[in-house]
């Protein structure tokens, strides 16, 4: 199960990586999009952070305030701490419960395995509303399915 949710994680990066080259080739990117973009790195960051009982007094607002240019650094920047974090999980932590507060100071409690499983679809969710906003603003949208990563990486083909 680990090496799926690897997996799972290096596609989310893939798929990111894809919208953030097709706005980079947009004349003029919609500017809400770029604000989705960045409210999928926050949300990224802070899930990683509540996993590791890091500090979070930082993340303040789901929707900094982030250029293309920021969610670029800041989805590689991601993506090497999520792959570090992912590479010393072992399949015990995956049921181990964390408490955590949201941005509005509630409290809740989740196991890691779901956190994981919320984190791409999160993701996967709001690369939907990107698709649309790209697609309206005339830029070239990317194909970020699953079964389009899989055949890029080879676990697919074509016949």
């Amino acid at each position: 199960m680990l090496d799926q949710f690897r997996k799972n994680f290096e596609f989310d990066y893939w798929a990111n990586d894809k919208f953030v080259k097709a706005l980079s080739e947009m004349p003029q990117p919609p500017e809400k999009a770029v604000n989705i973009l960045g409210h999928i790195m926050f949300a990224s960051d802070v899930w990683l952070a509540r996993l590791m009982k890091e500090d979070l007094s930082r993340f303040t607002d789901p929707n900094p305030s982030y250029t293309l240019a920021d969610c670029r650094q800041k989805l590689d920047e991601l993506h090497i701490k999520w792959k570090n974090y992912l590479a010393k999980l072992k399949p015990e932590n995956l049921g181990e419960k964390i408490v955590f507060a949201n941005t509005h100071g509630k409290q809740y409690e989740h196991v890691v395995q779901n956190v994981l499983v919320h984190v791409v679809n999160h993701s996967s969710y709001h690369r939907g509303q990107l698709a649309m906003l790209v697609h309206q603003g005339e830029g070239k949208r990317p194909n970020t399915d699953y079964i389009g990563y899989a055949l890029e990486i080879g676990e697919s083909k074509a016949l």
